[in-house]
C-alpha cells in the first residue's frame, strides 16, 4: 500500500517544524483523525515528540467566544417564543416543533454562510422594486426575479397572503432570537461561529494552526482561515485526487470547493506529487454486490474479512456503514479471528435495555392514561412488569400515585401528573436500575444507564424552568428522538484492529481492504433533502447551503474513501420493501461510466432450502379426553374455531394457550367492534329505560345532536379502557360515530318496534345430547354426552313482519366487518370447514343457533312467535330498506324452525366429532386460514 495521505502530513510537518511542536495546533474536521496522525508522528520522529494540540474546527471556533452552545431542545423552545412574540401567532410548542427545527436548520446556514438576514426574508410584497437592490448583482438578480415570478399574479391569493405574512416577520424572528440567546449567555453553532468570524481581535493560543483534510468550506471558516492565513498562523493540507479536480468533461460534483479552496489556502504539500494526489485512477480490484438484505450483508462482512484473511491486515482493513443501523448484525457476524476491532460508531442507545424500559415508562405515563386521568391502562403496566429491569422498580413511590386492589395504579392528583413530575419520576426510577445494576459490573448497562438519566434529567430541567411546554404525546415523541440520535461510545485502542466506521469518520482516514455496505441511493448520499423555509433559487442567490452542496459533499467523502485503497468491496441492498429502493448509489453508477476500473458484479444469495412445513395432529390420549370431558359448555365460537381448524381448537380449548393481547395503541377488528357494540348497547339502553316501545323521534333525538352521539362512544372508548388520544385511533372514533348513525337510521325505518334483551341480558343456552362411535385404540363402547351450548345475543327484539302483518321476533348479530359476497346454499356450508373463509358460514351457525333456542324458549317467546336470525352488517349496509334477515339459497329465513331437523344433527355430528376419542385434532389444509391465526406460530408457519 502507498502511504495515507496522514503519513506524509506528519512527514511534512516533522521536516518543517521538528519534534516540538507544543505552539502548533493541527485542526480537523473531526476527532477520529488526531490519534492516527499522532501515532505516525511518534514513529517517524524516531525521538520523544512534544505532541501538538489537536482540536477540531468546532473546538476552534468555541474557544474564542464566550458563548455556550445551547442543546436542542432548549433552542427549539427559545426560538418558538421569539416566534410567538414577533408573530403573534399562538401557536402551540407541540405543533411548531417540526416548524422550530427547520427554522433554526435555516438560520445557522444563514450564519453560518455570513448572509444578510435582512436581505433573505424581505416582504415580497416589494418584488416590483427588485432590480433598485443595489447590494445584488446581475446573477442574482435573475435567480430571484425567476423565483419572484411565481408571486406576479394573483398576488392577493389566501395562500400567498399567508405565506408572504409569515415570511415577512422571519427577520424579526432572527434578531429577536439572537438577542434572546445572547442574554443568556448560549447560541446556536452557526451564531457562534459568525460571532468568532467578525470578531476584530482574537486571542490566539498557538503560534500556527495547522488545518488538515477540510473541504468544503462555510463563510465563517474562509473569513477565520484568511485572518490567520494574513497573520501567518495558518497552513493548510489538503486530502484530495486529480481524478475529481475540475476538468472539461467531468462530471462529479466535487471538484468546484477544491480548486477554490487550492487557490485561497495554498497546500503544505505539492499538489503535482502524483504519489500523493493520482492515486484514484490505479489498478484496483473493485467489487460491486447487490444483496437482498441488510443482515445478508452483515453475516457476509465476516466472510469478508476471512477471505485473504484481511483481519490480519488491522488497521489498513474498515468495514464502513453507510447505514450505521446495521452495526448490531455486524458485530453478531464477526469471525473469532477477528479478534481486534475497533468500533467508533458507538453502539446506539436505542437498542438498550434501559432505552426500551424507558419508552415503556412512558407508554404507561401518557397513552396508558385512562378514565381521565384518574388511572393507568393495565395492559401497558403488564408490559412494564415483563420487562427484564422491572423487577428493579419500586413503582408506586411518587407521592401522588397509589396501588388499587385491582392492581391498577390510581393517580389521586390528575393535575400534579405534569410533563415535569412524568420526567423526575421516571429518572428516579431509572437511577433505581442504575444502583441495582451496579453489582453485575455490565459497563455497558452503567453507561446505558448514565446516558438515559443525563438526558430525562436534561428535559426535566426545561420542564422546570417553563421552557419545555409541550404536552404528554409531544413529551414521548422528544424523548423518542433523542434516544434514537444518541449512542455509546465504545473505549478501546482507535489505531488497533479492523476499523468499523461510519462515513464521517473515514474523513482523512485511508485503507487498503475496504467493505462499504448499505450503500444505497439515499445512504449514500445521506438522505438528501431541501426542506428549508428558504426556497432554493433564494439560497443558491445568497450563496448558502444548497442540495448541490450536500451531494457535492458526500461525493467527496465517497470518492476520497477509495482513492488510495487497492481492495474494494461495495455492498447494497436490492430489495425495494422496508423503505429500501433497492437502487444503488449515484456515486457506484459513476465509477461504473467515468473510473475505466474493472468492476466485478456479484450477488448474494441464500443456500438455505425451504423445508415445506407440515403442522402434525394432535391425537386424543387419556389425558386430551379427561380435559374434553372438564368442557360442559360450549360457544359457537368454540365451534366454528374446531370447523375452521380442530388444531386450532386444542390449543384454545385444551391447551389453554391464550391469544396474544392486542396493542392498545391501536384498535384490532375484535375491540373496534367491541366498541360499536357497547355503543349501540347504551343508546338502546337509554330508550328503553324510558320507553319500552322505540319511536322514530327517541332514534331521532341522537341522530339530530351529534355531541350526544359523540359522547356515547367516547363512554364505549372508556368502558373498553381504550382512549382515542393518537391519530389512528381518532380515526376510529370517527368510523365507529358514522357506523352508530348508520345503524340508527336503519332501525329508524323499522319503527315502532320493541327490543327484548340485549348483550348480558339476552344470554340463551340450551342442552344437546349426542352419542360419540366406540374407540378402536383405547377399546372403549359408545359414549352418550350432555353439553349446554349457546351464549349472548346482541340485541334480540320483536317487530311487525311487514309481509304477514304479524309479530316476528329477530335474533341480530351486529358485524363491523365486510359482508358475504354470496350466501350459502344450505344447511351443509355452515359445517363445511372450507366455506368459513369465503362466505362467512361461521356467523351462520351462531345466528341461526341462537334462533333455534330462541324459538323453543318460554322465556324468550311464550307466544311461539316465528323468529329470524339477522346479521346486520354495518359498513355495506344501505340505509334505506335494508332487512338483515339471513338467506339460504336466496330464501330468507322468515322462521328459523323449518332447517332445525337438519342443523342439529350436522351440529350433533360435529360434537360428535370433537368427544371422538379416535378422531385427532387435525391441521387446516388451507394455508390462508393460518394467515391471521394466533397460533400459527406454534404450527411453524
Amino acid at each position: 500500500m502507498n502511504k495515507t495521505f496522514l503519513e506524509y502530513v506528519a512527514e511534512d510537518i516533522i521536516s518543517k517544524y521538528g519534534t516540538d511542536l507544543s505552539r502548533i495546533a493541527v485542526v480537523f474536521p473531526n476527532k477520529r483523525a488526531a490519534l492516527f496522525l499522532n501515532e505516525h508522528l511518534a514513529r517517524l520522529a524516531g525521538q520523544p515528540v512534544w505532541s501538538p494540540a489537536y482540536i477540531t474546527i468546532s473546538d476552534l471556533f468555541r474557544q474564542h467566544t464566550d458563548l455556550k452552545t445551547a442543546d436542542p431542545i432548549k433552542l427549539i423552545c427559545d426560538i418558538h417564543k421569539s416566534f410567538t412574540k414577533c408573530t403573534g401567532i399562538d401557536e402551540t410548542l407541540d405543533h411548531f416543533y417540526g416548524w422550530g427545527q427547520l427554522l433554526l436548520a435555516d438560520f445557522d446556514d444563514i450564519d453560518k454562510n455570513m448572509a444578510d438576514a435582512d436581505s433573505i426574508f424581505c416582504n415580497l410584497k416589494d418584488i416590483h422594486e427588485l432590480d433598485d437592490i443595489s447590494y445584488l448583482d446581475n446573477e442574482q438578480k435573475e435567480m430571484l426575479a425567476r423565483f419572484f415570478a411565481n408571486f406576479s399574479d394573483d398576488i392577493d391569493s389566501e395562500l400567498k397572503k399567508r405565506f408572504l405574512s409569515l415570511w415577512s416577520h422571519f427577520g424579526d424572528i432572527y434578531h429577536d432570537y439572537n438577542r434572546r440567546l445572547t442574554e443568556q449567555g448560549i447560541g446556536y453553532e452557526g451564531a457562534i461561529y459568525r460571532k468568532v468570524a467578525s470578531e476584530q481581535t482574537l486571542h490566539l493560543k498557538y503560534d500556527k494552526y495547522l488545518f488538515v483534510g477540510f473541504n468544503l468550506l462555510q463563510k465563517v471558516e474562509r473569513l477565520l482561515f484568511s485572518r490567520l492565513m494574513k497573520e501567518g498562523k495558518a497552513k493548510f493540507y489538503w486530502d484530495f485526487d486529480e481524478y475529481y479536480m475540475p476538468s472539461p468533461s467531468h462530471h462529479l460534483n466535487t471538484s468546484p470547493s477544491q480548486h477554490l479552496n487550492l487557490s485561497d489556502f495554498p497546500n503544505e504539500l505539492d499538489n503535482t506529487d502524483r504519489d500523493i494526489y493520482a492515486n484514484m485512477r490505479r489498478p484496483k480490484r473493485i467489487r460491486f454486490i447487490s444483496s437482498p438484505t441488510e443482515n445478508a450483508q452483515a453475516r457476509f462482512a465476516a466472510n469478508w474479512l476471512l477471505e485473504n484473511h484481511r483481519y490480519r491486515a488491522g488497521r489498513k482493513t474498515a468495514i464502513v456503514m453507510c447505514d450505521e443501523s446495521i452495526l448490531l448484525p455486524i458485530m453478531h457476524s464477526l469471525p473469532p479471528e477477528a479478534d481486534k476491532v475497533n468500533i467508533t460508531s458507538g453502539f446506539p442507545l436505542a437498542m438498550t435495555p434501559v432505552a426500551s424500559l424507558v419508552m415503556l415508562l412512558f407508554d404507561l405515563y401518557t397513552l396508558g392514561l385512562r378514565k381521565k386521568g384518574t388511572a393507568l391502562n393495565p395492559h401497558y403496566l403488564k408490559k412494564l412488569m415483563a420487562h427484564p429491569y422491572a423487577h428493579h422498580l419500586t413503582i408506586s413511590t411518587p407521592h401522588h400515585l397509589t396501588t388499587s386492589p385491582s392492581q391498577h395504579l390510581t393517580i389521586s392528583t390528575p393535575h400534579h401528573l405534569t410533563i415535569s413530575t412524568i420526567l423526575h419520576h421516571i429518572a428516579t426510577l431509572i437511577k433505581q436500575v442504575g444502583i441495582a445494576t451496579k453489582p453485575e459490573g455490565d459497563p455497558l448497562t452503567q453507561e446505558s444507564v448514565f446516558r438515559m438519566y443525563t438526558i430525562l434529567n436534561r428535559l426535566a430541567t426545561l420542564a422546570d424552568s417553563g421552557d419545555l411546554l409541550v404536552d404528554n404525546t409531544t413529551l414521548r415523541r422528544l424523548v423518542s428522538q433523542l434516544v434514537s440520535t444518541s449512542s455509546i461510545p465504545f473505549h478501546g485502542e482507535p489505531v488497533v484492529g479492523v476499523q468499523i466506521m461510519g462515513v464521517l469518520e473515514t474523513r482523512n482516514i485511508d485503507f487498503d481492504h475496504l467493505l462499504l455496505l448499505s450503500c444505497n441511493e439515499g445512504n449514500m448520499p445521506k438522505g438528501i433533502n431541501d426542506s428549508s423555509f428558504i426556497p432554493y433559487t433564494i439560497r443558491k442567490a445568497h450563496h448558502l447551503t444548497t442540495i448541490d452542496n450536500k451531494v457535492a459533499l458526500y461525493s467527496y467523502y465517497f470518492h476520497r474513501l477509495l482513492q488510495r485503497a487497492r481492495d474494494i468491496t461495495i455492498a447494497y441492498n436490492n430489495s425495494t420493501d422496508n423503505g429500501h429502493t433497492g437502487e444503488m448509489s449515484r456515486f457506484m453508477l459513476q465509477l461504473l461510466v467515468e473510473s475505466g476500473q474493472k468492476i466485478g458484479h456479484y450477488t448474494l444469495t441464500a443456500k438455505n432450502h425451504p423445508t415445506p412445513l407440515m403442522p402434525k395432529p394432535i391425537q386424543k390420549d387419556e389425558a386430551t379426553l379427561s380435559k374434553l370431558q372438564q368442557i360442559s359448555r360450549l360457544s359457537p365460537s368454540a365451534l366454528n374455531t374446531y370447523i375452521r381448524c380442530p388444531l386450532a381448537f386444542y390449543y384454545q380449548y385444551i391447551a389453554h394457550i391464550q391469544e396474544p393481547h392486542p396493542d392498545p395503541e391501536t384498535i384490532d377488528n375484535r375491540l373496534f367492534g367491541n366498541i360499536f357494540h357497547r355503543a349501540a348497547y347504551l343508546i338502546y339502553k337509554d330508550i328503553t329505560d324510558r320507553s319500552p316501545l322505540i319511536e322514530k323521534t327517541h332514534i331521532q333525538a341522537y341522530l339530530s345532536n351529534r355531541t350526544l352521539l359523540a359522547n356515547v362512544v367516547d363512554r364505549a372508548f372508556e368502558e373498553e379502557e381504550c382512549t382515542p388520544n393518537n391519530g389512528l385511533q381518532i380515526i376510529n372514533r370517527e368510523v365507529i360515530i358514522q357506523y352508530i348513525t348508520k345503524l340508527l337510521k336503519i332501525d329508524q325505518q323499522l319503527c315502532p318496534f320493541s327490543i327484548l334483551a340485549m348483550e348480558e341480558e339476552a344470554k340463551v343456552y340450551t342442552q344437546l345430547s349426542f352419542t360419540t362411535p366406540p374407540s378402536h385404540h383405547l377399546t372403549t363402547p359408545p359414549s352418550h354426552h350432555l353439553i349446554t351450548i349457546g351464549g349472548i345475543i346482541d340485541r334480540l327484539d320483536i317487530l311487525t313482519d311487514k309481509q304477514t302483518g304479524k309479530p316476528r321476533i329477530r335474533v341480530v348479530d351486529y358485524k363491523t366487518g365486510n359482508q358475504p359476497s354470496s350466501p350459502i346454499k344450505n344447511i351443509d356450508e355452515i359445517f363445511d370447514p372450507n366455506n368459513i373463509r369465503s362466505k362467512h358460514s361461521n356467523y351462520y351457525l351462531q345466528a341461526i343457533l341462537y334462533s333455534l333456542i330462541v324459538s323453543r324458549s318460554t322465556e324468550w317467546n311464550p307466544a311461539n312467535h316465528p323468529v329470524s336470525p339477522a346479521l346486520l352488517f354495518i359498513k355495506q349496509a344501505p340505509t334505506n330498506h335494508y332487512d338483515p334477515t339471513l338467506h339460504i339459497d336466496k330464501h330468507p329465513i322468515s322462521d328459523v324452525t323449518v332447517y332445525e331437523e337438519e342443523f342439529l344433527t350436522k351440529l350433533k355430528h360435529t360434537l360428535a366429532d370433537i368427544y371422538s376419542p379416535d378422531t385427532p385434532f387435525t391441521p387446516t389444509d388451507d394455508r390462508k386460514k393460518c394467515e391471521l391465526c394466533p397460533y400459527r406460530m406454534l404450527c411453524g408457519l
